[in-house]
Formats: structure tokens, sequence, C-alpha cells
């Protein structure tokens, strides 16, 4: 029999509402998403009286920091020594497979909460939704449906990073009704747009500002104006003065470019290991490209790891999306 999202969602609740320490982690370099719907659930489940603690296996970008609770996330490679047995859950926000999260979770007690299609459905619980336009969102459903704690200032500001990164500012395509509804309740809750805005588009290190500069130099579209591509050597990282963190958003660039329906950000992550981040518009799906490299996301923005050189995995990535577009 298959779940509805709001079955799973009161089975959710149920869990939440029987148990009394949490965990909650997401995906590996975490995003407006991964943060703002983790740190908006810890609130919740806080308010209800009970423990929540977040964490995460990478760092995340300056801009983030300005999420409320995000200097308490713990940044780090191991999973609580008392895990799983000390924990009544621990739940993984935006993780379509369980692989990216970074952490052994399994065994344990997962709650697998998450918007992509193509999710591997590994956990006890499995809150998926395909129509939210971003997992914070599925949070608001939750809570709204549910578990009924008053939504205070902090968490709004936490689920509107949230909605706000993984719609783009609501300029993407999952920009639904549903997402401009969870706008209103977030804003009369106390969410600034404008504010959220300022910190997280005009708020960018020198380094990273530096790091796009460099990648824009590698650059190239293919003849028929398809397909762009540039590159991320490692050398780029200490030119630059960045971190990891600071190639957030670079693949957008091309994606902005007049006729170009893929663009393909290929970071060198050593000799033989290319990481690849691909944004489409409609009509292209680089889901089912990164799906050939053990990758996913969403059909609009997706990501994989190639295990070839940086200039091999171009030449092998280009002849696969040119058969697509």
């Amino acid at each position: 029999m298959t779940t509805t999202p709001d079955t799973a969602a009161l089975e959710v609740a149920e869990r939440i509402r029987a148990g009394r320490n949490f965990l909650i982690t997401s995906h590996r370099n975490p995003d407006g998403d991964a943060l703002g719907s983790g740190l908006g659930l810890q609130r919740l489940i806080r308010h209800l009286g009970k423990n929540a603690r977040m964490q995460v296996r990478d760092g995340f970008g300056h801009a983030l920091h300005n999420i409320p609770g995000a200097s308490e996330v713990s940044v780090t490679d191991a999973l609580p020594a008392d895990y799983p047995n000390a924990y009544d859950a621990i739940f993984t926000m935006e993780c379509p497979e369980v692989e990216r999260t970074g952490y052994q979770v399994l065994p344990g007690p997962v709650v697998n909460i998450d918007h992509h299609l193509g999710n591997k459905m590994y956990g006890e619980i499995n809150y998926l939704d395909l129509e939210a336009p971003s997992v914070g969102e599925m949070v608001m459903q939750l809570n709204r449906n549910h578990l009924r704690v008053p939504i205070d200032r902090e968490t709004a500001v936490a689920l509107y990073v949230s909605l706000a990164t993984d719609t783009g500012f609501f300029r993407y395509h999952n920009t639904t009704l549903r997402a401009f509804e969870a706008a209103e309740e977030l804003v009369r809750a106390g969410a600034v747009p404008g504010d959220v805005s300022l910190w997280i588009n005009e708020s960018n290190s020198r380094g990273s500002i530096k790091l796009l500069g460099l990648c824009l130099t590698t650059l190239d579209v293919t003849p028929d104006g398809k397909i762009a591509t540039m590159q991320l050597s490692k050398a780029f990282l200490a030119d630059a003065g960045a971190t990891p963190e600071d190639t957030e958003g670079i693949v957008n660039y091309g994606r902005s470019i007049d006729g170009v329906l893929v663009s393909a950000l290929l970071k060198e992550i050593d000799d033989k290991t290319t990481r690849v981040s691909m944004r489409a518009k409609p009509g292209v799906d680089v889901q089912a490209v990164a799906s050939m490299f053990g990758g996913g996301g969403h059909k609009a923005a997706s990501g994989c790891t190639m295990p070839m050189p940086l200039t091999q995995a171009k030449a092998k990535l280009v002849s696969i999306l040119q058969e697509i577009v």
C-alpha cells in the first residue's frame, strides 16, 4: 500500500511525541534547505520539551551561519558514541540516498524526510513529498497538520531560508502556490525576506568572488550553445584563498546564459575523482544523468561523483549531455 505524504507525516509526529531524544543530520556540503529544515525541526522538537541536536559531516558557507541555531550545529566526521541506542530517531533531511549523509546511520531508527525524485526509501519512516518546494516546507506541513507548535520568529527564519534558497528565491519551477502560502505564513511569523536575501545573496566572502572569477575563465559552451561547463581545479581554491563552501552557486552562472539548457561545474577532488554539479532548464532531466554515476537530486538540479580525472570527466559528461539535449 502506498503511503501518502500526510500519512507519513503523522507517523513522524507520533515518533516525536513518543520519544525524548533526537538527532538531526542532512547531506554532505549542506545548503540552505539542509540546514534550514533541520534547524527548524530542531526548534519545533525543543518547543515540545524534548531534546534535539543537529550535526553534519561538512562545514557550510558564511552566509548560512546567520540561520538561528547554526552556531550550535556540530560539524564532525563521526556520529555520537551513544548512537543509536540513546536516540529515539535520527532525522535525515533532504538525503535521497543514505550515503549522502556521510555517516553510517544504518542500522538505526532513521526517519527519512525528503522531496527528491528517486529517494531510496531507506528509513523506518519515509516522509517523501515530491511536490514540496523544499524540505523546510514539509516540516511546516508536519507542524501545521500534526505537531501544532506555534512558530516563533527564529523558527520562521530557519524555515524561510530553506524555502527561499531551494526555490532560488522564488524563481525556479518549484515555486508553486504551496511555496507562496508557506512564505506568507513564515513572514507573518516574523521572517523578513529582505534581511534573508541580503545575507544569503549579498554577503559573499572575497575568496568566493575570486574563485568565481577563476572558474569563469574556464567557461566552455558547446557549438550548439546548449551545454555550458566550468572547471574548478584544486589549485583554484588556494589561488583564491577560498574554501570548499565558497563553490556554492557557481554552477548557476552557466545556466543563466541565453540558450544554455544545462550547466555543469566539475570540481577536481583528486587525480582520479571529479565531483559534478548540474543545473538544467525545464525539459532536461539531469537527475537521470547523475544517477548513472550513483548520484541524484532533482530533474533541474543534481550532482554526482565521476571516478575519473577532471579532463576525462568533462569529455564524458558533455558526450552524455549532448545525447539528451
